[in-house]
């Protein structure tokens, strides 16, 4: 089984805001660890509100490989990721509105398979007050 294959068809599926079948790749008790939150997203509801809401907030967002590594159950990718803020943007604090913004992030995430191929943990990686800034939130 090739889990680095799991993770191009996934960027294909977000680069296609393909959100149902993208949560599809995750098993039922999956958790994700992402900078932006003080806590870990826990299960299928709340990545998927997590995908419909990031990509509410970036419509033409694309997103490509810069680099994948497997080993074991693992896999290593880093990504470029460039897209127009016209949607608000959801924080823990609640939403920011739309700023029209555009966006250019780097971001590494490390992604863990079961015996099923599902991830079952997913680590992200990438700037966040790089990311508030370009789109106006801080200075």
């Amino acid at each position: 089984m090739s889990y680095s294959k799991t993770i191009q068809d996934m960027t294909g599926l977000f680069n296609n805001h393909d959100t149902k079948n993208l949560v599809a790749q995750y098993a039922d008790n999956a958790v994700i660890h992402d900078p932006l939150y003080p806590e870990p997203l826990r299960g299928k509801a709340a990545i998927e509100k997590d995908w419909v809401e990031f990509l509410r907030s970036f419509p033409d967002i694309k997103s490509e490989i810069r680099t994948i590594v497997e080993s074991d159950n693992t896999v290593a990718t880093e990504y470029f990721m460039r897209g127009t803020n016209t949607g608000p943007v959801v924080t823990p604090e609640g939403e920011l509105p739309a700023t029209g913004k555009k966006m250019e992030i780097g971001a590494g995430i490390f992604s863990r398979f079961d015996e099923n191929g599902k991830i079952v943990e997913e680590h992200r990686y990438y700037n966040v007050a790089d990311l508030m800034e370009q789109l106006g939130f801080t200075q």
